[in-house]
């Protein structure tokens, strides 16, 4: 999808437009622009002086995409060393956890590709006897069994 105006494809900025003219018309769409474009002008400048002052008052220079609490404190409270003393314990213990889980991960892969691999037989061997209309003899089945008709059941729900 392109991003076309204010990160808005063209459909979506169109539907946004009819949508305004059809709540203030026509007549009215400019004024209630206007009125927008204020609105954004006085929210900026409010978030620009916020930073300002917090900038003066801390001592640092403050950009308002830092008023984060995660990004201020890591960008203006924490030193690298402080950051690598809190991270490295996690990243050996995730380490630690994912060769520990490893052999159980392995298993189950190779149970869910035996399982698999059975339910495609199972199937295959249905479908071809449904096929020649025979329970694996020369003659027509004449009912088949519960389980079957069980099993038929569960390969329209998989």
């Amino acid at each position: 999808m392109e991003a076309g105006v204010f990160g808005l494809g063209a459909t979506e900025f169109l539907v946004i437009v009819l949508i305004a003219i059809f709540l203030w018309g026509p007549d009215k769409l400019p004024q209630a622009l206007a009125s927008l474009r204020r609105f954004i002008s006085k929210a900026r400048n409010m978030a620009s002086n916020a930073a300002a002052d917090l900038s003066r008052e801390i001592g640092t220079d403050i950009k308002p995409e830092d008023l984060n609490p995660k990004t201020f404190v890591r960008k203006h409270i924490l030193t690298e060393e402080d950051q690598e003393m809190l991270t490295n314990p996690l990243k050996s213990t995730m380490r630690d956890l994912e060769s520990g889980t490893k052999p159980l991960k392995d298993e189950l892969d190779e149970t869910t590709r035996g399982v698999d691999d059975a339910r495609r037989n199972v199937n295959g061997q249905r479908s071809r006897n449904i096929s020649r209309g025979t329970n694996g003899s020369s003659a027509p089945a004449a009912d088949s069994s519960s389980s079957e008709r069980t099993a038929a059941s569960y390969d329209d729900v998989t």
